[in-house]
Formats: structure tokens, C-alpha cells, sequence
């Protein structure tokens, strides 16, 4: 059962009634009450749950991307130091030429590392934040309890 949970549901807004309930009683009213708060409650899980889900996706995309850019640095010292080792033989064409590699394996660095900071950073804008919501949900709660 494949569901995609990629785009998170949008929070509910906050709805004001003028209706009178004269035929309704407290129990009733109190059992409604918990169902709305019960229903609620699930409902900010499951809001957690795929922006969590989310944050993980993109996050592990930014951090994969870095552990590549690790990866390529640990070339790159190594032919730094495979230049130094020609540079000191005074041999000037291969010098250069692992010079030149050099530069570029720096370049790869750079660009991965880079670009997995990039997407690290979009993850963290969908991190969770249900404390913000159920505030949100408190104050409603509040404001109906007072009519």
C-alpha cells in the first residue's frame, strides 16, 4: 500500500459558528469535543510523520552528496602530495601534469560539496514543527470554550 506522503496536508483553519444548540447536552457536547481533539491530535502526527519523512529525504541526498565530496578530497590530498613529490624531481611536464588533475579533482570538490550544503539546507525548511500548530490549536480550543 503506496501512499505519497511527499507534499504535507495544509494546517486547518480556525472556524467561527454563530449556530445555537439547544437540544444538545453537555455529554454529547463533551463526547464531540474529544473526538475533535482525538481527531486533531492524529492529525498533527501524521503532519509530524511526512514532514519528518521529508526533512530525512533531502537531508540524506545533501549528506550522501557530502560524503562524495569527502571522498574526492581524500583523492585530491593524495595527488597533492604526488605533486609535491614530482615538483621536488624537478621534472617539470609530469609536475604539471598532476598539477592540472590536481585542480581539477579540486573542482569536483567543490562542486559537490557545494551542492549537497544546498540541499541540506532545503531539508532543514520542512523540519517539524507541531508545537507551532498545536498553540495554534490550544488558542481555538480556548476562544470556543468561552462562548
Amino acid at each position: 500500500m503506496a501512499v505519497d506522503k511527499s507534499t504535507p496536508a495544509k494546517p486547518m483553519t480556525i472556524v467561527e459558528t454563530t449556530q445555537s444548540r439547544t437540544n444538545t447536552s453537555i455529554g454529547q457536547l463533551i463526547t464531540e469535543l474529544s473526538n475533535q481533539v482525538t481527531t486533531l491530535i492524529r492529525g498533527e502526527i501524521e503532519l509530524t510523520k511526512v514532514k519528518a519523512t521529508t526533512l530525512a529525504k533531502k537531508a540524506g541526498a545533501g549528506g550522501a552528496l557530502l560524503a562524495v565530496a569527502g571522498v574526492f578530497a581524500l583523492y585530491l590530498l593524495g595527488w597533492v602530495f604526488h605533486t609535491i613529490e614530482l615538483a621536488l624531481e624537478l621534472a617539470v611536464a609530469p609536475w604539471l601534469a598532476s598539477l592540472i588533475t590536481a585542480l581539477i579533482l579540486l573542482f569536483i570538490v567543490i562542486v559537490l560539496a557545494l551542492v549537497g550544503v544546498v540541499l541540506l539546507k532545503k531539508g532543514m525548511k520542512d523540519k517539524p514543527e507541531p508545537q507551532v500548530n498545536m498553540k495554534l490549536n490550544i488558542a481555538a480550543a480556548k476562544k470556543g470554550m468561552e462562548k
